[in-house]
């Protein structure tokens, strides 16, 4: 501290000192809060309320049946989607989540004890809560469609996630 300065805050009242800090310290205070911690906490909140708002669905869906209740009838396997009625329906969930397709191709076939394995390559990008939802909408709509692979990263420059999936239609080749 220069000599000056420090004769100049010595010859100040302790009021005027005491108000001089005090103001010093609320704008750092306000900067910190406007370059620094604003935005993370409102993708914090946004991500809360996202979270809850799935655990809310979540919970209303139907409680399993007691032990004791009697078991219900077998219902016969659901029929595998071809893989273009496969794309329409993921890109249709997409679109109701919030999440935009950006790419989608039907891959390899092949066969493994009788099964045939037939691949989609989806490629997409969305919010993370957005994805979440997307994925667990693509579970409960097709039964028989597994998450082979599923890669997610930040997208650059923004708060959205890139993802890269693969989905994988099981046929048996037995009708329900």
């Amino acid at each position: 501290m220069s000599p000056k300065l420090r004769d100049l805050l010595v010859a100040l009242p302790a009021r005027q000192l005491n108000l001089i800090v005090g103001g010093a310290v609320v704008i750092v205070l306000l900067l910190a809060w406007t370059l620094g911690l604003r935005a993370p906490l409102a993708a914090y909140r946004q991500h809360k309320t996202a979270l809850a708002a799935m655990e809310a669905s979540g919970a209303a869906a139907p409680v399993a049946a007691s032990p004791s209740a009697p078991a219900p009838a077998i219902t016969p396997a659901a029929t595998p989607p071809e893989p273009v009625a496969l794309i329409a329906a993921v890109s249709r969930s997409a679109t109701q989540s919030g999440v935009a397709v950006l790419s989608a191709a039907q891959g390899a076939q092949r066969t493994v004890a009788g099964v045939r394995l037939l691949t989609v390559e989806i490629v997409a990008s969305g919010g993370y809560g957005a994805v979440l939802e997307w994925l667990a909408t693509i579970e409960r709509q097709q039964p028989t469609v597994g998450m082979q692979r599923l890669t997610v990263e930040a997208a650059p420059d923004t708060d959205d996630r890139a993802i890269t999936l693969q989905l994988v239609i099981y046929d048996t080749g037995t009708p329900p």
